[in-house]
């Protein structure tokens, strides 16, 4: 079965580990896919066809469809994308610690009565930052899926980690996003956000379908003890519409019904990935060249999305650029590709075909009209090497260009992967941006996506040979506290919508260092302090769990927050006083978690309740909140004769009124 990969990357600046390419990828029992029905009936059909159901939100299935050709009836189906590997000073930016130790409102919220949780890879969950006082964890359940085995493993207490100790010990992206939302930090500076939340933590190989099922794990716990879940997804894509309408953003979307969902907005903000056009009667066609991230351009692997504004097709040619002599030296015919259709270009291996490139690999194109936004896309999937070297012998000579043509008045959106390729621009073409860089799985309606800024001029670590507690030196980030990072991705979307929603730290943050990656990788950058291990990483990956850990204390002040309100409390205290707040890095402006909390507590409406009073009796158990909003106590009543004399807000059995301590 012919697989087209779709590639997403983990947001933070982790090397890439080496995803196999289109065409060659290892034997594997399943194939995880989103799939949408169209009858119930499918329902039976899908599952005489061996294919497997993991979860169902409406109309749309989590599956695992064997690794064999199946007949699934009239289903709309997206292949399931494999995702790349993509505190102490954090803290410090407006004022952000004292909502933990209490001086913003009176009272400290450090997540307490909330369900946190992270969908991503390489986990330790005995790590010391995730211990309590007793020495146990508290990542009270993780979740692995190997969805290609179809394999779902759910292991619940230390006993059962112990003999687990990690999914991935060549990964520390899960460890390190965890300890930004939640860790304890050990007796170290680096303390989490959320430091009393309860943390699931559910791990993949990062399939769209093992991210997905894994929302569904947490919310699910969530749900069993009875408490709001808060949800980050350091993770993203760059291909794909941009518009909210993939299923996996419509699924996210449902779930974001259950649970507040936290997204990191993409590393490619300063990078041409994008390009952007309207066709003309002067101007019907728009090309770009695809070169790799390596800059070498010899071995060129990935995917490139080629997006109409309708439903029309538009045509795809390929061209052959010349990097000695700076110019295109052929076209091939153009084509468009509709319904699915498909064509595939095979270069080397004898080919005697005059119009074949100097390449050896292939590329396939894929057409169709996207059912979900009526829109035509023309696919590139590509796998292949130049063969002959420029004049100076470190960069390919040939190269390959794109052309695409359409009808005037109509618009195109080209989105490279980003991961692997670049897009470079041609003479008499508008020139590729990084104007919608913003990851496409933050451009759901119910989610909450984040950007980042500079959040330290340096880093501790250990010393690279001695690797000793105390032999520890500072290593500079590029980054100033508050500046902008042009790294971090941005957009405005087809309905105008500007993302991400907020900005925040990023760049850099110091966490937890999973051990089992530092045993496997021992000459890594880290820090040895406390007993612990702790690594520096940037990258949108670091800010959204920050957003995320703030989000967990909000709904511990005010557990009746919705998603709306959380999204629109956000917007309504960005920061717009910051540096280079024209620049599009900084459209949303920067998080406030403490103005976000104060208008939070206002917003609940605490502070306009009728005076009414209200009886209690010794043994009730009441929460008692400030004239400003702020929860006081909380407990059996007969505790209220420790408080200060003064007017309060009382939550009863029997009510809510105000109350006076005399």
């Amino acid at each position: 079965m012919k697989r087209y990969i779709l590639i997403l990357t983990f947001l933070s600046s982790i090397i890439p580990f080496a995803l196999s390419a289109a065409g060659a990828e290892p034997e594997s029992r399943f194939i995880p896919r989103i799939i949408k029905i169209v009858d119930e009936s499918e329902i039976d059909s899908l599952a005489e066809c061996g294919v497997e159901m993991l979860r169902r939100r409406g109309d749309i299935l989590l599956c695992l469809f064997p690794d064999a050709p199946t007949r699934s009836g009239q289903v709309h189906a997206r292949v399931s994308r494999p995702i790349i590997p993509v505190l102490d000073e954090s803290m410090r930016h407006y004022d952000a610690g004292s909502i933990q130790s209490g001086a913003a409102t009176g009272t400290p919220f450090t997540g307490r009565g909330v369900v946190v949780g992270i969908c991503d890879i390489g986990i330790d969950p005995l790590h010391p930052v995730f211990l309590d006082a007793d020495g146990r964890s508290r990542i009270k359940r993780v979740v692995q899926y190997i969805e290609q085995e179809g394999i779902r493993l759910q292991l619940d207490g230390d006993d059962e980690y112990r003999n687990w100790v990690t999914d991935n010990p060549d990964m520390y992206h899960a460890t390190h996003v965890c300890g930004i939302l939640a860790g304890g930090g050990a007796g170290t500076p680096y303390v989490g956000v959320a430091p009393d939340a309860e943390i699931v933590a559910t791990v993949s190989t990062l399939t769209e379908v093992g991210l997905l099922a894994g929302v569904e794990d947490i919310i699910d716990y969530a749900k069993e003890v009875g408490k709001p879940a808060v949800i980050n997804i350091s993770v993203g894509s760059y291909t794909g519409p941009h518009d909210g309408s993939s299923l996996f953003s419509q699924y996210l979307d449902m779930c974001g019904e259950d649970a507040f969902i936290v997204l990191s907005a993409g590393n490619e903000g300063s990078h041409k990935n994008t390009l952007l056009s309207e066709f003309s009667p002067a101007r019907r066609s728009v090309s770009f060249r695809l070169g790799n991230t390596a800059w070498d351009q010899y071995h060129m692997y990935g995917m490139t999305d080629i997006w109409s504004g309708s439903s029309s097709p538009l045509s795809v040619s390929l061209g052959l650029y010349d990097t000695n002599e700076k110019k295109i030296e052929r076209w091939l015919e153009p084509c468009a590709l509709i319904g699915g259709e498909t064509r595939t270009y095979l270069w080397g291996g004898g080919n005697s075909d005059p119009e074949a490139f100097p390449f050896e690999g292939e590329l396939t194109a894929i057409g169709y009209v996207d059912s979900e936004n009526g829109r035509h896309c023309t696919s590139l999937v590509y796998d292949f090497t130049s063969v002959e070297r420029a004049c100076d012998g470190e960069w390919a000579r040939y190269v390959l260009a794109v052309e695409v043509s359409g009808e005037a008045g109509e618009d195109v959106e080209v989105y490279a992967d980003g991961s692997y390729t670049r897009l470079y621009g041609l003479p008499g073409s508008p020139a590729p941006s990084s104007d919608l860089t913003i990851s496409d799985l933050a451009c759901g309606f119910n989610v909450i996506s984040v950007g980042m800024y500079g959040n330290r001029d340096s880093v501790p670590r250990s010393h690279p040979q001695m690797l000793a507690d105390d032999e520890i030196f500072f290593e500079p980030t590029g980054y100033g506290r508050g500046s902008t990072v042009v790294h971090s991705s941005y957009g405005t979307l087809r309905d105008g919508r500007v993302l991400p929603l907020t900005v925040a730290p990023g760049a850099t943050l110091m966490s937890a260092g999973s051990r089992p990656f530092l045993e496997a990788n021992p000459f890594h950058p880290h820090l040895r302090l406390g007993g612990s291990t702790w690594i520096d990483e940037g990258g949108t990956s670091m800010s959204a769990p920050y957003v995320a850990g703030y989000i967990a204390t909000w709904l511990e002040a005010v557990p009746t927050l919705s998603v709306s309100d959380v999204r629109r409390i956000i917007a309504s205290t960005n920061r717009i006083d910051i540096p280079d707040s024209d620049d599009p890095h900084n459209a949303a402006g920067f998080f406030d978690p403490v103005a976000a909390l104060r208008l939070a507590i206002r917003s609940a409406g605490i502070d306009s309740v009728e005076d009414s009073g209200i009886d209690v009796s010794p043994d009730e158990y009441v929460e008692v909140y400030d004239v400003a909003g702020v929860k006081r106590y909380a407990g059996v009543a007969s505790g209220l004769s420790g408080m200060e004399k003064g007017l309060y807000v009382v939550r009863a059995p029997r009510g809510v009124g105000k109350m006076v301590l005399r």
